[in-house]
């Protein structure tokens, strides 16, 4: 096999190049002038060139030698780019972690998880995307994101999970709603013979309330925002199933009641990751932060 090109060498020309002298070229490189030499004709007699003349006055490149610094130059360029694209590869993989999470999550439950996490991890400069639990899981399939959290109660089979606490739905209406003054749970005869204001299929919230309700339900308004559906149901349009979380400031305020129901509306908070990938050290103290604070609530 033949050997590869002595990069270190071709440095060399370079700087002798550059300096005018073998001597400089040498200094500048940390060698001294007599490795630089035998250098300089292990690689002549390499490759069967002649690449300096030397003489009392000291030496020059050939004409060959010329040719050689020229390609050199364009080599040792693209080494340089590889090398700084590597090492800032190297710190983006050490300092950032990309992360989806469903809506429910993103909103009220992932900030104080990741401002722990920059506590721990001050170097750390995490990206986030906000979309629905199905699209948390394709973006973890496909590479987009190193860490997912969803909030429906299917766990996708292909990927590695780890339930890091609970939550719980809650069914609203509007304080005039005939459901407001309900004291008894509905029962599910009841509940499916309703029409409601929902999120988008494919999010968490959906898919927990359709297992619940055994069925798809009627809907009346659809919406991919939290805030649209606690909006709705305070319009009147219709009972909204959200977060116990997300509506607890407009029970609080009367702005809308929650009804009690049959139904188990309760979800886990899980963290999905590609199970052929293994996770980077931030993503994986992110994962440990969540399971820690559900203990603690």
């Amino acid at each position: 096999m033949t050997p590869d090109v002595d990069v270190q060498t071709l440095r060399l020309l370079v700087s002798v190049a550059e300096r005018g002298s073998l001597g400089a070229a040498a200094r500048e490189l940390g060698m001294t002038q007599p490795a630089a030499s035998a250098r300089v004709r292990a690689f002549e007699a390499r490759w069967r060139v002649s690449v300096l003349e030397r003489s009392p006055r000291g030496s020059r490149l050939t004409e060959d030698g010329e040719a050689v610094v020229s390609w050199a130059r364009t080599l040792l360029h693209e080494l340089e780019t590889v090398r700084s694209s590597l090492l800032a590869l190297g710190e983006e993989r050490r300092t950032g972690v990309a992360v989806a999470a469903s809506l429910t999550i993103a909103d009220l439950i992932l900030p104080r998880w990741l401002a722990e996490l920059r506590a721990r991890r001050p170097q750390v400069s995490p990206r986030l995307h906000v979309v629905n639990s199905d699209t948390v899981a394709a973006m973890v399939r496909d590479g987009d994101v190193d860490l997912g959290f969803i909030e429906s109660a299917r766990t996708p089979p292909d990927l590695a999970a780890r339930v890091v606490g609970h939550d719980s739905l809650a069914l609203v209406v509007a304080p005039g709603h005939p459901w407001a003054r309900r004291r008894t749970p509905l029962t599910l005869e009841e509940l499916q013979a309703a029409t409601y204001v929902v999120r988008e299929p494919g999010s968490g919230t959906r898919s927990t309330f359709e297992a619940a309700l055994r069925r798809q339900p009627d809907v009346v308004l659809e919406a991919s925002s939290t805030s649209a559906l606690l909006g709705a149901a305070a319009a009147g349009v219709g009972p909204a199933v959200v977060s116990r979380r997300a509506v607890a400031g407009d029970v609080e305020r009367g702005r809308l009641a929650v009804v009690p129901t049959e139904l188990d509306l309760r979800r886990p908070l899980t963290a999905i990751w590609d199970r052929r990938r293994r996770l980077r050290d931030a993503a994986a103290d992110l994962v440990l932060i969540a399971a820690e604070a559900s203990r603690e609530a």
